[in-house]
């Protein structure tokens, strides 16, 4: 009687600890709204760069590889890899159990023929230029070979600037921009109301990865604990601190310095600064004049006082720094310096005369966010000084976006570069390659890149990864201003939050 009398306490005991951890559970939850400064070009991650889509994008899709919290390539999709002796032959076996938004589960053919996809319509062709086959070898084994030896090629299939998402093998025969938004990320897709938001809601079917130990950057165990996830388009900075201050959003995607510092004061918000976020870059359109004239360019790179252009764009968090990428990167360089924030307008004006430039207006394309229209405002002034007439033309994110991919209608583009410099040199390099960002092709960079993305000892690609950055310099293939960070702001109420390259809404939740 006594040991049943025992037995009876301990099981209520247990039901006690139970309840009251389900009753914990059951607090966190929440729905919340984010305010982003652009509406995403598309939702269909593979092909589009765009920050703005990768916020939302990376809470709906997952890759095979994903990179953690320093940027290192982890198993996501896929449970590990076996690399063949010539270094040429991939072998993946594919987590067993994961299910799409859909419910179907996932297998080798969807791996398989997204990564097909992408090679057809991915936004950043590099990444798979390598690949020679991909094929399902087993039902949860893919194999793929390339051409030559790769030493990025994890780095590559693991990149969240264009994520080389998987998708249902049905989505994934789709064209371009034609697909049903189907992942098998931690939130699904509920809806997309163009000029006003995208929502997401839990899915509750979600498999996080086995090995992952907790959030680990765009990789680990994706524990989704909020109802619904909204992202509001809100270009307008005034309208997104005035929404946050009334509670109509409980997170804002940046602010500026004094809109931070005031709010910082006020228990009811949370302050974040993250710094470096990105470059800030400025392009040149080298598939048409004059921005096809290195001399013209080289006028322009050296007439420009960059810290103008930082310490009136992002006024209160910025740093001069001429690398490409981010202070305490393995490759960092300072290759081609000498070029940097030179503001010499007597040399500017002598480049001028020996290009084919001759006063005719040229229009600097520019989405409505304030620090791209204050970049192309100060370059505007500038230019005047040297005799270079530039009109600019303000639109919203995906027409310009759409624009810039394009030979015709611009000279001149800013905008940020920031995933790239977080991954690496290889994704920085990326985006020159075959002329995809310049609309022009430059051989030496393809060569360089090829060179880099072939070589296995660390000394020479950093070698390599130099000779981008003077060229990119001694070429003004495109311009560095400096990098920029941002301030983020949330409610005090959402809890367990870390800022990382987009707002990540698993692991995080809203008190009541």
């Amino acid at each position: 009687m006594r040991k049943r009398s025992f037995l009876g306490a301990a099981a209520v005991a247990a039901m006690l600890i139970s309840f009251h951890t389900t009753a914990i559970a059951q607090t966190k939850g929440g729905d919340i709204v984010i305010g982003i400064t652009q509406a995403p070009p598309s939702l269909d991650a593979q092909i589009t760069s765009a920050q703005a889509s990768r916020n939302i994008n990376l809470h709906i899709f997952e890759t095979l590889y994903a990179r953690d919290e320093n940027a290192k390539p982890v198993p996501e999709l896929a449970e590990g890899v076996t690399v063949s002796p010539d270094g040429k032959t991939y072998v993946f076996p594919i987590r067993k159990g994961v299910k799409f938004h859909n419910g179907k589960e996932l297998d080798a053919n969807d791996v398989a023929a997204s990564i097909e996809r992408y090679r057809k319509v991915g936004a950043s062709p590099a990444l798979v230029s390598a690949i020679e086959t991909v094929k399902a070898t087993g039902p949860h084994e893919v194999t793929i070979t390339l051409k030559n030896v790769q030493a990025t090629f994890l780095d590559n299939l693991s990149s969240p600037r264009a994520p080389i998402a998987i998708y249902p093998a049905s989505e994934a025969a789709k064209e371009a921009g034609k697909i049903e938004i189907i992942g098998t990320g931690p939130y699904k897709f509920v809806e997309y109301k163009p000029d006003s938001h995208v929502k997401l809601a839990r899915y509750d079917g979600y498999s996080p990865n086995p090995n992952g130990k907790g959030r680990d950057g765009f990789a680990g165990k994706k524990e989704a604990y909020l109802d619904t996830v909204t992202f509001r388009f809100m270009p307008e900075a005034g309208a997104r601190t005035a929404a946050l201050e009334s509670g109509e959003i409980q997170f804002n995607e940046t602010v500026d310095g004094s809109t931070a510092k005031r709010l910082a004061g006020d228990k009811r918000f949370t302050v974040e600064k993250v710094l470096p976020f990105a470059l800030q870059v400025i392009k040149f359109n080298q598939g048409a004049a004059p921005g096809n004239d290195k001399n013209f360019r080289l006028a322009v790179q050296a007439a420009l006082n960059m810290e103008d252009i930082m310490s009136i764009a992002y006024s209160d968090i910025y740093q001069m720094d001429p690398s490409w990428l981010y202070p305490g990167a393995a490759f960092y360089t300072t290759a081609g310096s000498d070029k940097y924030n030179k503001g010499d307008l007597k040399l500017a004006k002598e480049l001028l005369a020996k290009s084919s430039y001759k006063g005719e207006k040229l229009t600097f394309i520019v989405d409505n966010l304030r620090p791209n229209i204050d970049t192309a405002t100060v370059l505007q002034e500038r230019l005047k000084e040297i005799g270079v007439n530039v009109d600019i033309s303000i639109a919203d994110w995906p027409t310009v976006s759409k624009i810039g991919f394009t030979p015709q209608g611009w000279t001149f583009w800013t905008h940020g570069f920031g995933i790239e410099p977080y991954e690496g040199p290889g994704s920085v390099m990326a985006p020159w390659v075959n002329g995809l960002s310049q609309q022009a092709k430059d051989p030496v960079i393809d060569e360089l890149a090829a060179a880099f993305n072939a070589e296995m000892d660390e000394g020479k690609r950093k070698a390599l990864f130099d000779k981008f950055q003077a060229h990119m310099y001694d070429n003004a293939v495109a311009m560095k201003a400096g990098n920029y960070g941002m301030f983020q702001v949330s409610t005090s109420k959402l809890k367990n939050f870390k800022p990382y390259r987009i707002p990540r809404m698993w692991g995080v939740w809203l008190e009541p």
